[in-house]
C-alpha cells in the first residue's frame, strides 16, 4: 500500500506514524516500522516536484484495499482517541483522492472509493464536533465533505448520461446524505426536486425537511430529523444550534411581554433538549442573554403564559407538552423580550445528541455505517 522508496525514506528519516509500526502487547513501547501496515501519505503538488511515473501510482484494486484496511482496521483500534484515528485516515484518503484524479478513473470506480470516503469524513463531522479547533478543523472537514459529495453527484449523474446501470439505493444514500449536509440550501433543495420521481419518493423526507427549514418551520424540522436514517441524523443536528437559534428568537418576538413569562420545561420540549440536556438549556438561555426567573422568584402579579394542547397548537397535538415535576426545569420560567435578545452572538459550537447517538449505536459495526 506504499511504494518502497517512500518506505526506505520515512524509515530513515523517522517519519513513520504510530498506526505504521507493528503492534506491541502494551501499546505504548516503541516499535519498529511494519511495510505491511505503512500507508501512502499525501504529499502536495509543488513546484520542482516531478510527476510520479505510471508504475509508481496504486491500481485501482489496491486503492479499494486501502480504504477498507483504513476503515476497518484503523478506525477500530483504540489505543489512540478517535482525533488521532480520525488525523491519520484523512491523510491517506486525501493521498487515494489525489491518485484518483491523476489516474482520471471512470464513474464506477470512483463511486467505490469517495463513497466510504465521505461516509468517514460526515461521521467524523458529527462525533468530533465537540473537540477542539486544535484536535479537529470542522471548516476543512466541511470542505472536503463538499468536494466528495459533488463529485459522486456527478459521477451518477454521468453513469445516467452513458446508460449504465447502478445500485438505486447506493444514490438514494448519497443523494440524502447531501441534502442533510445541506439543510436549508436552495442549491440542494432545487437538485432533489429535479430528481426523478422514483427517487423523489424516497428521498421525501429529506426533502421535506430540507423545504421546512426554507420556510422556517424549525419545528417540524426537528421532528424529521429523529426519522432520518443514522448517519443522515447525525450530519443534520450538526445545525441543531442554528435552529434553536432561530426559534428563540422568534419566540423572543411572539411570546414578548414585561409581565408574562413562559415555562421553561416547555421550551426544552419544543427545541427537543432531551432530559440530560436541560443544564445545556440553561446555558443556552444565559447565552442569549434571555432572563431566567425561578418559581420562588416570580413576582405575585406575574403570569405564565400556558401551552394548551388544542387543534390550533403549531406542533403536533401528540406531541403537546405535559407537566413533569422533579427535574431541573421545574418551576422555572422564561421572560422572552426581542430587545434583550442578544443576536449579535455567534451560534454556539454543535453538540452530540441523544437522538444521533442511540441511531448510531443500533448499527451493528462501525464498519456497517462506513462501508
Amino acid at each position: 500500500m506504499c511504494p518502497k522508496p517512500e518506505i526506505e525514506l520515512r524509515t530513515r528519516e523517522k517519519l513513520v506514524h504510530f498506526y505504521e509500526l507493528k503492534p506491541t502487547a502494551s501499546g505504548h513501547s516503541r516499535s519498529s516500522p511494519d511495510p505491511e501496515r505503512m500507508v501512502k501519505e499525501f504529499a502536495r503538488s509543488a513546484a520542482g516536484m516531478r510527476q510520479p511515473r505510471h508504475w509508481e501510482l496504486r491500481t485501482v484494486r489496491t486503492l479499494k484495499r486501502t480504504v477498507r484496511f483504513l476503515l476497518t482496521e484503523i478506525i477500530q483500534d483504540e489505543r489512540r482517541p478517535y482525533s488521532f484515528r480520525y488525523e491519520f485516515i484523512f491523510d491517506r484518503l486525501r493521498a487515494i483522492r489525489q491518485e484518483l484524479v491523476m489516474q482520471n478513473l471512470g464513474p464506477e470506480e470512483t463511486l467505490d472509493i469517495l463513497e466510504p470516503s465521505v461516509r468517514f469524513l460526515a461521521y467524523s463531522a458529527y462525533r468530533l464536533c465537540e473537540c477542539h479547533i486544535s484536535e479537529f478543523d470542522p471548516k476543512i472537514c466541511t470542505t472536503h465533505v463538499q468536494e466528495c459529495l459533488k463529485k459522486i453527484l456527478r459521477c451518477y449523474d454521468d453513469l445516467d448520461v452513458l446508460a449504465k446501470r447502478y445500485e438505486r439505493s447506493r444514490r438514494v444514500a448519497m443523494e440524502g446524505l447531501y441534502l442533510m449536509f445541506n439543510l436549508g440550501s436552495t442549491e440542494a433543495v432545487l437538485r432533489g426536486v429535479n430528481l426523478p420521481k422514483d427517487y423523489r419518493e424516497n428521498l421525501s423526507l429529506q426533502l421535506s425537511t430540507s423545504i421546512e427549514y426554507l420556510r422556517g418551520n424549525f419545528y417540524r424540522v426537528l421532528r424529521n430529523v429523529e426519522r432520518l436514517p443514522a448517519l443522515e441524523a447525525a450530519v443534520a443536528t450538526l445545525k441543531l444550534p442554528d435552529i434553536r437559534r432561530q426559534l428563540l428568537l422568534h419566540f423572543s418576538a411572539a411570546y414578548a411581554s414585561k409581565v408574562l413569562t413562559v415555562p421553561l420545561e416547555w421550551v426544552g420540549h419544543v427545541l427537543h433538549y432531551p432530559e440530560r440536556d436541560h443544564p445545556a438549556l440553561l446555558e443556552d438561555c444565559q447565552y442569549y442573554n434571555l432572563q431566567l426567573i425561578g418559581g420562588d422568584d416570580r413576582p405575585k402579579n406575574q403570569s405564565t403564559v400556558k401551552t394548551s394542547s388544542t387543534k390550533d397548537n403549531w406542533w403536533d397535538e401528540e406531541d403537546s407538552f405535559e407537566e413533569r415535576g422533579g427535574d431541573i426545569l421545574g418551576g422555572m420560567t422564561v421572560k422572552f423580550e426581542r430587545t434583550r435578545f442578544d443576536s449579535s452572538k455567534p451560534t454556539k459550537q454543535p453538540r452530540r445528541t441523544e437522538c444521533a447517538d442511540r441511531k448510531l449505536g443500533q448499527v451493528a459495526s462501525l464498519a456497517e455505517v462506513l462501508l
